[in-house]
């Protein structure tokens, strides 16, 4: 194994930092403690850590707080699959991790703890870093990474002070920034659990007065029914919204019948689309993959028919009586693309860019409070861990389409 510096030194960081670098730093600490959201958090880190190093790529990794795993949550590279796990074991991030301490390697390619994977899946070239440790509380969450230093140089004293002072500081901000969100998760479950609440109570308030007429107890009985009914929904939601976000969810990562998938949702949906006098087309292509084909199309089956319904439900919620939904496939080179299109009454511009926030409901829809408004954030998280997007196309009074784009895989 190549010689490595193992930063174990205490040096006051006036002592080894230049004046304007020191400025910096504070700087961005004041930005650090004043923003609570992760992503934005998150690129703010690296992107001052590629300045203060003058250095190509940053990467933060962060451990799972339910798995324990080691995950990519952010780099300067690009988009990182997030289901992309490094091991604790062999890697130089789970090195740091494990021990609690600064390493700078000038030639990462000859380290036997390199997982080259990270390069490979990146399309990336590793050549020398400097990762250090994030510490909270005596305890480590992760790692922040610098990786290739500009013109060949090699990290030095400065580098490292610089970036374990932002390291210190960066834990505690993406701890607040974890604490925000779930406290912000809960402020919101909270209140969208109040109304079908609170019709219960009012239900049942009212069936408990000696006057109330006893042939309207049926009436109020159902509708105890269908507000039960719908709390159980908005609960597995957000269930589900919340193990996604934490990544305690695995997808599956198996060959699907996507003809198959495409037909079962069409079937489930067509009671619902009759009830409207809504007619589901569906135009499926025999090229597109199924259980022995090749390319295939690597996935979990249940999560993609969970997010086709969604798309077939709303198509029906928010379509015109006697309107149409089409649902069409194709592949295209490396990757399958299905769309559902609806004749309904489209999404303006200002609301289209909102759709995937959790809560979110279009303004004014007919029969928008019926859900959690979760759906579309799920599906999204969803199609993203299966290393996929989701556009949207809509034209206010003639439709939108929502078209799920998923790579295919050489088997």
């Amino acid at each position: 194994m190549q010689q490595e510096v193992v930063q174990e030194t205490h040096t006051p960081l006036f002592e080894t930092v230049s004046p304007e670098a020191l400025s910096q730093l504070l700087d961005v600490s004041r930005m650090l403690s004043s923003t609570l959201q992760l992503d934005a958090l998150l690129d703010l880190v690296m992107n001052v850590s590629t300045k203060l190093t003058e250095t190509e790529v940053a990467s933060i990794l962060l451990v799972d707080e339910y798995t324990g795993q080691l995950h990519f949550a952010a780099s300067t590279q690009g988009a990182v699959p997030e289901d992309m796990i490094v091991p604790l074991d062999n890697s130089i991030a789970g090195w740091v991790v494990r021990n609690g301490r600064s390493l700078i390697l000038h030639d990462v390619q000859s380290d036997n703890r390199f997982y080259a994977t990270v390069d490979k899946d990146l399309q990336f070239v590793t050549q020398s870093m400097l990762a250090v440790p994030l510490i909270t509380n005596e305890k480590v969450i992760g790692a922040l990474e610098v990786l290739n230093k500009q013109n060949n140089e090699p990290y030095t004293a400065q580098d490292v002070a610089l970036m374990e002072a932002l390291a210190s500081q960066s834990s505690v901000a993406i701890m607040n920034a974890r604490l925000f969100q779930q406290s912000d998760l809960l402020a919101e479950i909270m209140h969208e659990l109040k109304t079908p609440l609170m019709a219960i109570r009012s239900a049942s308030e009212l069936m408990s007065r000696p006057n109330f007429p006893q042939e309207r107890h049926g009436e109020l009985v159902q509708m105890i029914k269908r507000e039960a009914v719908r709390l159980s929904h908005m609960t597995q939601d957000f269930l589900d919204f919340a193990r996604l976000e934490s990544g305690r969810v695995q997808l599956a990562k198996e060959a699907v019948n996507l003809p198959l998938i495409i037909r079962d949702v069409a079937h489930i949906a067509e009671s619902q689309a009759a009830g409207r006098g809504i007619v589901i087309y569906t135009d499926l292509p025999d090229s597109l993959p199924g259980e022995n084909s090749n390319p295939a199309l690597l996935g979990d089956g249940d999560r993609l028919k969970q997010v086709f319904l969604n798309f077939v439900s709303n198509a029906i919620k928010y379509n015109v009586e006697n309107g149409r939904i089409h649902i069409h496939a194709q592949t295209n080179n490396d990757q399958v693309w299905i769309a559902i299109a609806d004749t309904g009454r489209g999404i303006a511009p200002e609301d289209k860019v909102h759709l995937f926030e959790r809560f979110y409901r279009v303004p004014n829809a007919e029969r928008s409070a019926e859900g959690s408004g979760m759906g579309l954030a799920i599906a999204k998280k969803i199609v993203e861990q299966l290393s996929g997007h989701i556009d949207v196309e809509s034209t206010v009074g003639k439709g939108t389409t929502f078209t799920v784009y998923l790579p295919l895989t050489a088997v």
